[in-house]
């Protein structure tokens, strides 16, 4: 009796053990999605820990927030991303990426000398310090870098580098806020064929001697930087700005509602309203987020609240009423039994049942 009380305290123990070590596992996770998202072919879900080598992909019209330490990167649609590095050591974090295909906006913290956010595609290779960027890689292997804030090192991704990419990031121009620049797979091909030869007849030459003599070939040329047009800079910027890592309780209440939704699913779905969010759930997913604007409204048992395109009314309790899909600023007024969303200084009414235009 005593062995077997024995056993079940050592199991007690393991179990909690186990928990706080998933609690310090956190450290990279995904802390909110859109739409459809796979990690290593699997479906996957807000919450969702995430491990070195993983490998995730984003279907059309989807996303993905994933945090790494106190770094945080939005994977967009038709997206595949494979984390190829997560290192913790005391406080410091040092990572890299691969983006074989798509879009990410990424905000790295500002790190200190001893840590590193590097991010590969096919053709480039980028190393940032607390700067705020964009990285898109097509099926072509071209290349496009945005820098939104703060300045990057950039250089073309050549095989016979790559295991020395720390030194060539030492001699890569800097990308400064604002700018942007284009990397085609025929440049990155020309470099690898000029290291070829070297190579060859270097009979053993070290091959940071070969990242020196190749300098200037495997850097950026100042042709190939641009200033971003204003219409890039407002709409990415805008994006990339509101990008943040949510808080734990806000990603438990998200959790909870998806989990209601798939056990109980309702025609037109649910609504959660945080303090500056809204989500729309449905089908086990959140197919939609919002901001808070103004608070909802609350009559009969119904909250009401508007934001960006749309306009919903729900149950107190989350199930979805109507939704309707009208652009607003956010604010809302019922005036004789209606509903008033204002709009670009006009004003529109809705049935307060139906969510039909007056």
């Amino acid at each position: 009796m005593k062995k077997l009380c024995l056993v079940c305290m050592c199991m007690i123990i393991s179990s909690v053990y186990s928990c706080s070590k998933e609690k310090v596992d956190e450290y990279a996770m995904i802390t909110f999605m859109i739409g459809d998202v796979k990690r290593n072919n699997a479906a996957v879900e807000i919450g969702e820990i995430i491990k070195e080598k993983d490998e995730i992909i984003t279907a059309a019209d989807s996303f993905c927030d994933v945090k790494i330490g106190d770094s945080i990167i939005r994977i967009k649609e038709g997206s595949k991303v494979v984390i190829s590095n997560i290192i913790r050591k005391d406080n410091s974090e040092s990572t890299t990426l691969g983006l074989d295909v798509g879009k990410m906006l990424c905000k790295p913290k500002k790190l200190i000398k001893s840590e590193s956010f590097i991010v590969k595609t096919p053709t480039a290779v980028a190393g940032v310090r607390g700067t705020n960027f964009s990285v898109e890689a097509d099926a072509m292997k071209t290349t496009r870098i945005k820098v939104f804030d703060g300045k990057i090192q950039i250089a073309k991704r050549v095989k016979q580098f790559e295991g020395s990419i720390e030194k060539v990031l030492e001699q890569a121009p800097i990308l400064e806020k604002e700018k942007k620049v284009v990397i085609t797979a025929k440049e990155v091909q020309k470099v690898e064929a000029a290291a070829d030869k070297l190579i060859k007849e270097g009979k053993g030459k070290e091959i940071s001697t070969i990242i020196t003599q190749l300098k200037n070939e495997s850097a950026i040329s100042k042709e190939s930087i641009q200033n971003f047009k204003p219409e890039d800079f407002s709409r990415e910027g805008k994006e990339i700005v509101t990008i943040q890592i949510k808080p734990r309780e806000v990603i438990q209440r998200i959790i909870k509602v998806i989990a209601q939704e798939k056990e109980m699913p309702k025609a037109d779905g649910r609504l959660l309203v945080t303090r500056y969010e809204i989500y729309f759930i449905k089908n086990g997913k959140v197919v939609w987020e919002g901001n808070v604007v103004e608070g909802p409204l609350n009559r009969d048992k119904r909250i009401y609240i508007a934001s960006g395109d749309y306009v919903f009314c729900a149950a107190s309790d989350g199930p979805v009423l109507w939704r309707k899909n009208l652009k607003n600023d956010g604010k809302l007024k019922i005036i004789d039994n209606s509903l008033v969303i204002s709009s670009e200084g006009k004003e529109s009414k809705l049935d307060l049942e139906t969510g039909e235009k007056l």
